[in-house]
């Protein structure tokens, strides 16, 4: 199985009618590039069997978008397991169904991401610092009893949208 691990984009700053954390919307500016970022995974070849998301609306935002240019919109679910603080235990209830040799993007926050990164790979000590609208695959060869796998590749948002623009 691949997990693919996505901080959420740029987002608004809480104020006007933005009035908490949790209904942050990508800014015009994070919703383009998370877009431009969705081309370069096209490029690449890379497309999902499920999308798992944060409920929290930047995140959610981040999931739509590159879901309609992968043209796999009905795969977007939302997971409460995702929202903040993680829950890896949630996390690991919703993984029971899925297959082998899926592909899934899980979207959601720092520094949360970062420490599920080091979970997926079996080293609860790692900690990927995950910049807005960054990715990372991770290969995993087991979940159970513990995960255990190994992150193949990471790349920011400039480079995804660079790859999806050449």
């Amino acid at each position: 199985m691949n997990v693919f691990i996505m901080r959420h984009g740029v987002a608004e700053d809480i104020g006007g009618k933005i009035r908490s954390d949790a209904a942050r919307p990508l800014s015009p500016d994070g919703l383009k590039l998370v877009r431009d970022e969705a081309r370069g995974l096209n490029r690449l070849g890379i497309h999902f069997n499920v999308i798992l998301t944060s409920p929290l609306v930047r995140a959610k935002e981040t999931a739509e978008v590159v879901a309609e240019v992968l043209d796999c919109k009905n795969r977007v679910h939302i997971c409460d397991a995702l929202s903040i603080p993680l829950s890896t235990a949630d996390l690991m209830e919703e993984f029971k169904t899925f297959q082998d040799d899926y592909n899934v993007l899980l979207v959601g926050h720092q520094p949360d991401l970062g420490h599920l990164c080091g979970f997926f790979i079996g080293n609860n000590r790692f900690n990927l610092s995950l910049k807005k609208g960054s990715l990372c695959k991770i290969s995993v060869d087991r979940l159970r009893p513990t995960p255990r796998g190994e992150v193949k590749w990471y790349m920011t948002s400039r480079q995804l949208k660079f790859i999806g623009l050449s």
